[in-house]
This record gives structure tokens, sequence and C-alpha cells, in this order.
């Protein structure tokens, strides 16, 4: 069964945006904190604050960091503060300063606070600035990520493209675009939209990493374990990546031959990622779930059960657990059990492939 099918969520990551990397480094490292405090039990925001207030003060027409300012300040529960970045963000924008990015992070923080009409006008702002401004890619660009953000899918996809008319060497409307047509499943476009931006990008993880993703979707996990690689060089304390080579390594880990033993090499190397995924992350769903699948492909079905079991308590809408959970009662002979957990993946409506497979194992373990 785990041959044949090896179900692995694949973790897209976003962009740094702004200004090169050296010039930048108090945002970037604020954004890491940032990012690594929505791990259970890590909070690194007063750390996030420190760097941010020290990137204002270095250049206070930085306007993506009073974003990041407000957020950290609102995680730590200070709202006043937070009420404080937001209004300086808004005098910046009043004043001109930022220009449409500026824009672009005003309405991030009204979509934090859920005002969809305060959204709706800075959208409609940015329309008539980008209208009003047809040679400028920033405008269109800018307009692009707003578009994305609000769900306008294809209005973004319009802009940067226009952006990248005007600008072909703009590796952010590159990377961006490469992100709209990965979801939308249009993965050899996406694939090249990355392979353009990458070297016109000052901060390269996340094309990497995304390179990486797509690369093991479309079967080529030579190139996916190269640009995970690479994404964990240029951010060594990301989990997701961590997370995603290991899972990649799993994957090759599997054996052609039904009846071969997996590679224990790779088998290892993919615990080592899922270990300092879960030392960055501790508690990070998919990092256990790709600990479960290596506990099966290692022979210990009841080590992997449970792991799964301790993932579905705190997170039992996850088809990944759900089908490793039967994967695992398979190998124990626990057939009826193998069906309720198919049943139950098959009820969160998986993926049609992963569903069609599901049904297979179904008629194999003889479900009712």
């Amino acid at each position: 069964m785990l041959r044949r099918f090896l179900p692995l969520l694949l973790v897209l990551s976003l962009v740094a945006c702004g200004a090169p990397r050296g010039a930048a480094d108090p945002l970037r490292t604020a954004r890491q904190h940032i990012e690594a405090s929505r791990c259970e039990g890590v909070n690194r925001y007063a750390q996030a604050v420190s760097e941010l207030e020290a990137a204002i003060s270095t250049d206070p027409g930085l306007v993506e960091a009073y974003y990041w300012l407000f957020v950290a300040r609102r995680a730590l529960g200070d709202e006043a503060a937070a009420g404080q970045a937001q209004a300086a963000l808004e005098e910046a924008v009043a004043a001109g300063r930022g220009g449409p990015a500026g824009r672009y992070w005003l309405l991030r923080v009204y979509q934090e606070q859920g005002d969809t009409g305060a959204v709706a006008r800075t959208l409609s702002v940015m329309e008539s600035v980008a209208q009003a401004t047809p040679s400028d890619p920033e405008a269109h660009y800018w307009l692009g990520r707003a578009r994305y953000e609000t769900g306008r899918t294809e209005q973004a996809i319009q802009s940067l493209r226009q952006a990248l008319e005007l600008r072909p060497d703009h590796g952010l409307a590159h990377f961006w675009l490469g992100q709209i047509y990965v979801e939308q499943g249009r993965l050899e476009e996406a694939r090249r939209e990355l392979d353009a931006a990458l070297p016109r990008l000052a901060d390269k993880a996340a094309a990497y990493h995304n390179r990486g993703v797509i690369a093991y979707q479309l079967g080529d996990l030579e190139g996916a374990t190269a640009d995970l690689e690479s994404a964990i060089k240029e951010d060594p304390e990301d989990p997701r990546s961590h997370y995603q080579l290991g899972a990649v390594y799993l994957a090759r880990a599997i054996p052609a031959n039904p009846f071969a033993l997996p590679d224990s090499a790779l088998l290892e190397k993919a615990q080592k990622e899922f270990t300092r995924a879960l030392e960055l992350c501790p508690g990070m769903p998919e990092a256990l779930i790709g600990m479960g699948n290596l506990h099966l492909l290692q022979g210990d079905a009841q080590k992997a059960l449970d792991v799964l079991n301790g993932v579905l308590e705190r997170y039992p809408d996850s088809i990944q657990a759900w089908y490793a959970l039967a994967q695992a009662h398979a190998a124990l002979g626990n057939g009826p059990e193998a069906c309720r957990a198919l049943d139950q993946f098959l009820s969160l409506s998986p993926p049609p492939e992963w569903a069609e497979q599901a049904g297979k194992v179904k008629g194999q373990l003889e479900c009712p």
C-alpha cells in the first residue's frame, strides 16, 4: 500500500519583500521571528519588535516594517502599541511615503482587523493609481499582490503580467505569478516563473522551497532535493523546508520493487530533517505525520500508530494523518480499524487521486 501511494503535505512558502537583503536584515530577521512564533510553544514576538524598531529607526520609509510591527504588537496583546504602528503606517501613506507598497501593507493591516470596508477602499485607490500610471511596474505589481490577497486571482494574474511587460526582470512579480500558478495546478508554468525569479531575487529561500515543492509534484525527486537543500542553505531555520526535504527523502526511499526494502540511508536523512523541523517548530503536524510514515517504512507500525493518534487528537481533520493511520492499522492486521480510518479520510474530501487510491485500498481490505 505504502509503495504505491504516500500522501505528503506540500507546504508553499512566501517570499520576503522589499529592499535588497543587506539593507533589510532587521526586517528579514523580524519576519523570521514572527513566522517562528506561529509554532506551538514558541514566542519570539518581543525579538521581532526589537528588530522592527531597529529597521524603522534606520529607515523610517520602510513601510513594510510598520505592518509587521502591528502584527507583533497585536500578538503580544498590546493593542495600543499596535494602533500606534497602524497610525504611523497611515500617516506614511497619507504623506506619500512608500508609494503603492505602503497602500498594500495598509490593506494587510485592515485585513488583520477584519475591516472589509477599509480593504475595499484601499484596493480601489490602488486600482485608480495603476490606471493613472500605466507605465509604472511597481503600481501594477503591488496591485497584483493586493488582488491576490483579496481573492481576485485572475485580476492578480493580469496585474502581475502587466508589471512584467513593463519590467521583465521583476523577480518578485515572477515569484508571485508562480505562486498563483502552482495554486491553480499549472505546475510547468509555475516552475518557469520561479526559474525566472530566482536569479533576480535577493532573498531566494522561498523561491527555492516552492520550486522544490513543484519538482516533487512533477515527479522530479532529484530536482526537488536540490532545490530544498538550497532553500535550507539560504534559511537554515525554516522548519517547512526541513520538513519538505524529509518528505522528499522519504518518497525517494520507497523502492520501485514492492518486495525490496526501503533505502535505509535515505530514511536516516528523512528522520534527520523531520527531527530538525520539530526542533524548530515543536508539534508541527506535517513533520509528525512524516515521522509516522517513516516509522511505518521502518517496520514499526505500532510506533507509527502512536504518533499518528497523537496528531489526530490535536488535528482531527488532517487527511494525511487519517490515511497514514489506515496504513498503520493495515500493517498491524487491524482491518476494521483501517477501514474506519479510510472512511474518515474519504469524508474529508481528499484530492481525487487520493480518494481513488483509498477506494482501491478499501477493496483490498474488503471493507464494507
